[in-house]
């Protein structure tokens, strides 16, 4: 038997694609444990607290996830977060995370899925698509660039030269050689350009490969 929790669960749709937004609140309506509210109408105090989920695409969810304060200082909880969205490169994912977002579905993912996100939410777990757990789980497996690896990868794919990338960045040109040895071993990537493209498949950089 099927333990709800004692008060229903309240969900925000906070989907920027209208067709998807219809959808979502639409499909969590009809579960007997959930309330589809406006977040605007919410009462800023809604007495014993129900657990409150936020539906949202990528961009609103980061900037829901990274705009919360703490529960100590307003009268209701702060939402939890759930995005659904095709972003679905690694970098994003661990990005969604760390910027607080507690669940991550992609577009397409099945109805139960979505139900069963906002159910783990609102019992204070976090829910992960099989895709998500897939790229965090890479994510974990290898070692990341770091922020000037970054950016001298991302000049390198707009076509700069080492001597190009070290006046840009204003450092040595052995100084960006180093940096492509550590990408290359990171990336376990042969090129220069084999590099970039590992790096924009993941997320990693996200420029196009032609010359500035």
């Amino acid at each position: 038997m099927m333990n709800w929790p004692s008060q229903r669960i309240q969900v925000s749709v906070a989907h920027s694609d209208p067709l998807v937004a219809v959808g979502l609140s639409t499909v969590l309506s009809q579960q007997v444990d959930m309330e589809v509210i406006d977040a605007q109408t919410r009462p800023a105090s809604p007495g014993p607290a129900s657990p409150y989920i936020v539906v949202a695409d990528y961009e609103r969810g980061l900037h829901l996830a990274a705009a919360r304060i703490s529960p100590r200082e307003r009268h209701a909880p702060a939402p939890k977060v759930l995005v659904v969205t095709a972003n679905d490169r690694e970098h994003e994912v661990r990005s969604a995370l760390e910027a607080g977002v507690e669940g991550y579905l992609e577009l397409g993912c099945a109805l139960q899925d979505l139900i069963s996100g906002v159910r783990q939410l609102a019992r204070g777990s976090r829910y992960l698509s099989a895709m998500a757990a897939q790229r965090i789980a890479a994510s974990m497996a290898r070692s990341t660039l770091t922020d000037r690896e970054q950016q001298v990868l991302g000049l390198v794919a707009r076509g700069k030269s080492n001597k190009g990338v070290a006046l840009t960045l204003q450092i040595s040109a052995g100084t960006v050689k180093a940096h492509m040895k550590a990408i290359l071993s990171k990336l376990d990537a042969e090129t220069r350009t084999e590099a970039a493209s590992i790096a924009m498949e993941r997320g990693l950089i996200g420029v196009a490969l032609t010359a500035d």
